[in-house]
């Protein structure tokens, strides 16, 4: 079944709008930038090519930089200079470095625009005949005439990087435009984008054709690649000016933005034209005042979406990028030809600035990472305050006090390194140090944790999140498992734990910002440090009570058997001895039963007189049995539990039994004892157990020094323990 998505209109007539998906619109506007790129690849390629590479002189005059074909006179090398050219067909010309000047735009004036462009017709003709010299001064200073054969099209790896820049630079205006329109197509602001997009392709390719020209270009053929060159680029200014003027805010009508492109094409055809009073008035001005009203209408978005944090943080981006485009381009091109200085960036470099504003565009649009733009933010305006001060510094040093252009650019540089950036490390650090922890937030930290009422609890934690985060709105969600951005950046999500619930905050800074990668880490830091301190003090808690069910466990086994012994024994000396047991036992109850160890027969001796007392005080009868070392040293914690058990035992046939014997066998053997107590009572129903407290302490203590126990209540009750010795060896 086809994918396709389809949109029903007039359902009584039956109408159908089938959309094109959005892949295929992806692959269709890939495949034209390939097209664009392989056409101008084309133009480029189909040019007479000499065979060398020129560079413009410190004398105004053209040097060979390097020679690219093999098969020329050696004589024509690196560091010779060009002085003229010809053919015998049209004679001989000389040449100056204004012949290779990238951009044609910079010159003074219409006149030499025009003059520049009749030399390019003429020179291309020489240089499409079969035979050509060149005039040449050797690196020795010898005058020469070199005769060679151009060859009828130019290798493209003899292209310079300066071509395959700009030819990446329009295709990837026209890609990233064309992906995010596909991807929001019933949307203007994505629109206008991917006309800007095609602009940029427009202006870089045209501009990659006949700024890398080897020498010259046919007249025709430049004139048109120079007047696609300039509206590709008022173009690309007037699409951002009208997505600027409908996203995030519509704030002009379809008029306005009509408006916009015809005094657009009007000022664009007065430059092309020549009627402007000078060729930088008529190249630039309007550049500028295109720039201008990009900046104007990005403060008006701002305004108009002060409380729209998504929108004001795409607006970010824009800002961003055209602050940096911008301020470059002005300050590197345009503002040093106004005043009648060189460019300080070449027309390569100048694409690449563009590439930086559409970029920055293109993510605002796709609302791509908006929640990252603070970090980017410090990282590039940085970056481009640096470069500013740099340039700035290393002009006012060439032109102002008269200083070489290395040297003035090593102390332009030494400058920056020992001023600026320092500055900017302390306040980079400063704002990173904003975004940690702050030192008052742990003794609010240790107060929740130490908070016992659940609900108060969880009212602390929501005050120190707000604390740090100060979010519009606090609700509880849904389990996540750490901490997150949601709704690029317009959510976090803060895990629970315990009893604190999972939460979702909503807009940072009262709504004035989105959450950032840098809000996510202060928040799992929070989460981690409260869920260990919720962790220790659960841990404690655990153990106090695991400490008070010990005692409660010993108080009931051996305190509450040494009573009953009391209260049945009829001599006063002997309760008087039994007390002072029942002491040194109550001791040992409250320091954990905590020693070196005895020796086993020395712990079986003495409980097994104490239980016979017991017993004969009741009327029972002692079977006690003992098979083992008797000499086996056991810890002071196993002798308790040994103890604790035979006691509670005896205890429980005394009370419940009625019986009238009971029997004790104890095996020491392989590391391990096995305890068997059974009476001949009445026995229980084991279909319907009723497990006081002390068999359940029995259980939990055998349990606890991993130890197996049975109980069965056929003809009498009857135990069965097996539970390994703590210590082996002979008792000293």
């Amino acid at each position: 079944m086809s994918r396709e998505r389809v949109s029903v209109r007039g359902l009584r007539g039956g109408h159908r709008k089938i959309r094109t998906p959005a892949f295929v619109m992806l692959v269709v506007l890939l495949g034209l930038s390939t097209l664009a790129v392989i056409g101008g690849l084309y133009v480029a390629v189909n040019q007479p090519w000499i065979g060398v590479i020129l560079s413009p002189g410190d004398d105004g005059s053209i040097v060979i930089a390097r020679v690219q074909r093999t098969d020329l006179d050696p004589e024509l090398s690196a560091g010779a200079r060009l002085n003229a050219i010809g053919s015998p067909e049209s004679g001989s010309m000389t040449v100056t470095a204004i012949d290779i000047v990238d951009e044609p735009d910079t010159l003074s004036s219409y006149s030499a625009l025009n003059e520049f462009r009749a030399r390019q017709a003429a020179l291309a003709n020489i240089q499409d005949q079969t035979s050509v010299w060149l005039d040449i001064t050797t690196a020795v200073g010898e005058a020469k005439r070199i005769s060679l054969a151009p060859f009828a099209t130019r290798p493209a790896w003899s292209l310079p990087f300066e071509f395959w820049l700009q030819a990446f630079v329009g295709y990837a205006g026209l890609a990233v435009g064309g992906w995010v329109w596909s991807l929001r197509r019933r949307e203007w602001g994505p629109f206008y984008l991917a006309v800007a997009g095609a602009a940029l392709m427009t202006s870089a390719l045209s501009a990659a054709i006949y700024g890398t020209r080897e020498l010259s270009l046919p007249g025709e053929l430049l004139l048109v690649l120079s007047g696609l060159n300039h509206a590709g680029t008022v173009a690309f200014g007037a699409a951002t000016i009208c997505l600027l003027a409908v996203y995030p805010k519509r704030i002009a009508s379809n008029a306005q933005l009509i408006a916009v492109w015809i005094a657009t094409a009007v000022v664009a055809g007065i430059s092309i034209a020549q009627w402007a009073p000078s060729q930088s008035i008529g190249a630039y001005v309007l550049i500028v005042i295109q720039f201008v009203a990009i900046g104007a209408l990005i403060v008006v978005q701002l305004f108009l979406s002060r409380r729209d944090p998504v929108a004001r943080a795409a607006l970010g981006w824009f800002g961003l990028s055209i602050l940096a485009g911008t301020s470059v381009f002005i300050f590197a091109i345009a503002a040093p030809l106004l005043i009648g200085l060189e460019p300080q960036a070449s027309q390569a470099q100048a694409f690449g600035v563009i590439l930086l504003i559409y970029a920055g565009l293109a993510l605002g649009v796709a609302r791509y990472r908006l929640f990252d733009l603070g970090i980017w933010a410090f990282r590039l305006g940085s970056y481009l305050v640096g470069a500013i001060l740099l340039v700035s510094l290393d002009a006012f040093l060439i032109y102002g006090v008269a200083v070489e252009r290395i040297p003035a650019f090593g102390i332009a540089l030494l400058v920056l390194g020992l001023v600026y950036l320092p500055i900017r490390n302390a306040i980079g650090m400063r704002l990173s140090s904003r975004h940690s922890v702050a030192t008052q937030s742990f003794p609010q930290l240790v107060e929740i944790a130490l908070e016992r009422r659940p609900e108060r609890q969880s009212a602390k934690w929501q005050a120190l999140l707000i604390e740090n985060f100060n979010p519009l709105t606090i609700e509880t969600v849904a389990p996540v498992p750490k901490a997150a951005l949601i709704d690029d950046g317009q959510g976090l999500l803060i895990p629970g734990h315990l009893n604190l619930p999972p939460l979702l905050l909503q807009f940072a800074n009262g709504g004035r910002r989105l959450f950032s990668v840098r809000d996510v880490e202060r928040a799992q830091h929070l989460v981690d440090l409260i869920s260990h301190a919720l962790d220790s003090g659960d841990a404690r808690e655990q153990g106090v009570r695991m400490e008070r069910t010990r005692i409660a466990r010993d108080l009931h086994d051996n305190i509450g058997a040494q009573l009953l012994r009391t209260l049945h024994t009829p001599d006063l000396q002997r309760k008087d001895a039994i007390v002072s047991e029942t002491l040194a036992d109550l001791r040992d109850i409250i320091s954990n039963a905590q020693g070196s160890g005895m020796a086993l027969d020395e712990v079986l001796a003495e409980l097994r007189y104490e239980t016979n007392d017991r017993l004969a005080l009741a009327g029972l009868q002692l079977s006690w049995q003992f098979t083992g070392i008797a000499e086996t040293g056991v810890s002071a914690r196993l002798a308790h539990t040994l103890r604790s058990v035979v006691r509670e035992c005896a205890s429980n046939t005394i009370r419940h039994a009625h019986a009238t014997q009971l029997c004790i066998e104890i095996v020491e053997r392989s590391g391990e004892i096995e305890l068997s107590v059974s009476d001949n009572g009445k026995g229980f129903d084991e279909a319907d157990p009723k497990p006081g407290r002390g068999l359940n302490n029995i259980h939990s203590r055998i349990l606890g020094d991993g130890g197996t126990l049975s109980i069965t209540g056929t003809q009498g009750a009857h135990l069965h323990a097996r539970f390994p010795l703590a210590e082996s060896g002979s008792a000293d």
